[in-house]
Formats: C-alpha cells, structure tokens, sequence
C-alpha cells in the first residue's frame, strides 16, 4: 500500500473520523500496514508494547489467559477500531492477547513516535487521547457487565438508601 493509499484509509478509520487532513497524514507517515490470516497472533499478552493498532477491515478477538482458566476471551474489536494502547499510557507490556477471528488487515502506527506527535500538538494530542480514554471506558464497561454476568451473585449486597 502507498502512502497516499495509507492515507485515504486512515481518512475511512471511525476511530479517526473528523480529525484534519494534516493529522491523518501525520500518522500515515508513522504507520505500517499488516495483514494477518484468520486464526494468527497480532500481539501477545505481556509482549513489549511498542505499536498501536488501528483496524482498517477485520475482527479481532482480545483474550486474556491465566494458567487455571487457560486463554478466554474477553470481547472482540472490528473494522475502524483502536487496539493495542498500552504505548500511550507508557505501559512496556500489552494487557491483552489479539488474535484475528478472520482475515484482517491493521495499521500498526509506531508508539513512540506516536506519543511524540502527541506532545509537538497539543490540540491533536488531547484529542488522540480522548478518543483512546472513550475506547478504555468502553471497555472497562463491557468488562464489567461480564463480571457481573459471571459472578455477580457472589458479590455482595449493597442496599441503597432511596428518596
């Protein structure tokens, strides 16, 4: 893929949606694109996180595994979405396992340069991290809901005090 092709494809990302020409092309420029057979790795839990990852088409499951309850997982992210974001909160290591459930193809935009692109621009920056934060809340929601789901009755009562 050219670079110019890498470009409009990132334009189509909703991850990236109504950033500017300029921005996009920015992250173009730090970017590589991937493609990765169904049933294959992208990165492994606790792996040196140094990209993040924007999914152009595909569908990725992000599992976590512990040695009792082997490799689960945990919720899957598709076309337009963000993975991979340890980097920009300066973690080292990936908390999560991505294997593709079908073929999928990834832009991996490289952290470092990426954090750095965040700091020369502010604006872009906080808005990059915005965005993120909306993806991490998202998350965390829908891991909650499974825990609940899960083990909810084991938890115990809370009574609330009403009007």
């Amino acid at each position: 893929m050219s670079e110019t092709e890498l470009q409009e494809a990132l334009a189509q990302v909703e991850f990236l949606r109504g950033l500017s020409k300029e921005q996009v092309d920015r992250l173009a420029a730090i970017g590589r694109v991937a493609e990765y057979p169904a049933q294959s790795t992208i990165f492994e839990e606790y792996d040196d996180a140094k990209e993040v990852f924007l999914i152009l088409k595909g569908k990725v499951a992000l599992a976590n595994c512990t040695p009792t309850a082997g490799c689960r997982m945990m919720m899957t992210v598709n076309d337009g979405e963000l993975m991979g974001w340890s980097p920009l909160v300066q973690s080292d290591r990936f908390s999560a396992t991505a294997h593709t459930l079908e073929p999928t193809c990834v832009v991996a935009l490289d952290g470092e340069k990426l954090l750095s692109i965040c700091q020369q621009d502010p604006e872009f920056g906080f808005e990059f991290l915005r965005r993120t934060t909306k993806v991490l809340e998202e998350r965390l929601m829908a891991t909650r809901l499974q825990m609940l789901d899960l083990c909810g009755s084991q938890l115990p009562d809370l009574v609330l005090e009403t009007d």
